[in-house]
């Protein structure tokens, strides 16, 4: 299990015993838990219980000094929220919008892109009132996952519903959320990778040096994260060890028709562009005033004394790449590989990108050493920077645009 970062909150129930046994399973099963008491919950289990299960302080007060905005960090730190056991009178709360503890506080916090499960336990009249009901349905409607109560006798010796739901099947709902979660945001990715080769007969073609070492260790993170990635890559290009579909490519009107086409019977909803594309390709050849007709040849002469190679421009593909994707909403990262001696000599030149590009990598020829390309500065419209030492870093960067971290 990866280790998923669980916001555990207790209200105060006789029931919250039983949170001890939940949290326990998660923690033995590789998940990261910071509880979240309210001053009553601490009447029936103890701090010393929690921190000693979560290794980890219980937090209680929300203005509790070097804490007081945990109420929106601690919102965007965890993977799932849970509130279990959740009692009648925290319910009534949420639905209504008051913020007067930490718990509920948090709630208001929460933007609704993430799981947030409530478990509740009560006394069945206080369960079956209108005003609890009536909270629990708006909730629901918030998108909020309310989980069933057992049936049974209750602390206060009646019999009915309202009792917590035993820890082992809260866990089972949990491990569902964060599967649904993981399944719906998983993205699907294009990445083109590595250089273009440039015929000039069947033996010789002009090309550049990319090696496609930088994609393929971006596409392995972004995988290894649970997208779909179709890497479409040139000739020779290092490919990434975690599994995709490989598409290869040899030319620039090659990479083109693969490009294209997959834009168009595709929905992606991100497109990385590493491919080196030559901004030339060849138009035709010379020797002695002479066109040399390459249908007609495998092999240019090598007893010939000079040649003439003349060569087109070809178009920018990252231009097109809105234009005719599928999905039109699609966002581009789109990379500039320049000459210059820092980055901000290049910024000028990669902003002129963001007629296309929703953000640009750029990347200096000085700091490529042994085929392995350092420093990278990920920049977007809004002039935002952020800098990566090697690949791995730089996968790092795109992951949190790719999740909308």
């Amino acid at each position: 299990m990866s280790k998923y970062k669980i916001l555990f909150q207790i209200s105060g129930s006789i029931a919250a015993y039983k949170s001890a046994y939940l949290i326990s399973k998660l923690v033995q099963n590789g998940f990261e838990v910071q509880t979240i008491a309210t001053q009553s919950t601490l009447q029936f289990i103890g701090k010393a219980t929690l921190e000693g299960l979560t290794s980890k302080q219980v937090l209680t007060d929300q203005f509790q000094d070097g804490e007081m905005m945990n109420h929106i960090t601690l919102m965007k730190w965890a993977d799932l929220i849970i509130l279990a056991p959740a009692s009648a009178n925290t319910i009534n709360k949420m639905a209504n919008g008051l913020a007067d503890n930490l718990i509920t506080s948090l709630f208001l916090a929460y933007n609704f892109d993430k799981p947030y499960l409530i478990a509740p336990a009560m006394n069945t009249n206080m369960f079956q009132h209108p005003s609890t009901q009536s909270s629990i349905e708006k909730l629901k409607n918030w998108g909020i996952k309310i989980l069933p109560t057992d049936s049974g006798y209750l602390a206060c010796g009646d019999y009915g519903s309202g009792k917590l739901l035993e820890p082992d099947k809260i866990y089972d709902y949990i491990i569902e959320s964060l599967s649904q979660q993981k399944a719906s945001s998983r993205k699907s990715i294009l990445i083109t990778a590595g250089a273009t080769r440039e015929k000039i007969d069947e033996v010789r073609f002009i090309t550049n040096i990319s090696t496609g070492t930088t994609a393929s260790s971006i596409a392995d993170q972004l995988i290894s994260k649970g997208n779909t990635i179709i890497y479409l890559h040139g000739k020779d290009s290092k490919i990434p060890k975690a599994n995709c579909q490989l598409i290869e490519f040899t030319s620039f009107s090659d990479l083109q028709n693969k490009l294209y086409n997959l834009l168009r019977n595709n929905h992606f909803d991100f497109i990385i562009h590493l491919a080196a594309v030559s901004d030339f390709t060849v138009d035709k050849i010379e020797s002695q005033g002479e066109q040399i007709n390459l249908e007609d040849i495998v092999k240019i002469d090598s007893g010939i004394n000079s040649l003439k190679i003349y060569l087109k421009q070809t178009e920018k593909l990252v231009d097109k790449i809105k234009t005719i994707s599928r999905n039109k909403n699609l966002r581009l990262i789109a990379f500039k590989f320049s000459g210059a001696d820092d980055f901000d000599h290049s910024i000028n030149e990669a902003e002129k990108l963001f007629t296309s590009a929703d953000y640009v990598v750029i990347n200096l020829i000085r700091d490529r050493q042994n085929n392995i390309q350092k420093n990278f500065l990920v920049i977007d419209k809004f002039k935002n920077q952020h800098r990566a030492v090697d690949s791995k870093e730089l996968a790092e960067i795109i992951l949190q645009i790719i999740e909308g971290k």
